[in-house]
């Protein structure tokens, strides 16, 4: 992989996880639902798992961005 195409990765990622992580924990914190995309990939959690399922994908994405960093790196 060219690092351009490892830029873009990171740009689709960074949006994935704005778009489902980002968006739907501060929906959770001000309205008390997540949105439609949220649902339709986690189900419905409520509770302490509203913020946590969120949480978690967002330090998945940050872990993976980190990773194609290392990998622009070496290319």
């Amino acid at each position: 992989m060219t690092r351009g195409q490892i830029d873009a990765l990171q740009g689709v990622v960074g949006f994935i996880g704005v778009t489902v992580g980002v968006i739907p924990l501060v929906r959770w914190m001000i309205q008390g639902e997540h949105g439609a995309v949220f649902r339709w990939l986690f189900g419905n959690p409520t509770g302490l798992l509203g913020y946590l399922v969120p949480l978690v994908f967002l330090a998945v994405v940050v872990a993976a961005i980190a990773g194609l960093e290392m990998l622009k790196r070496r290319a």
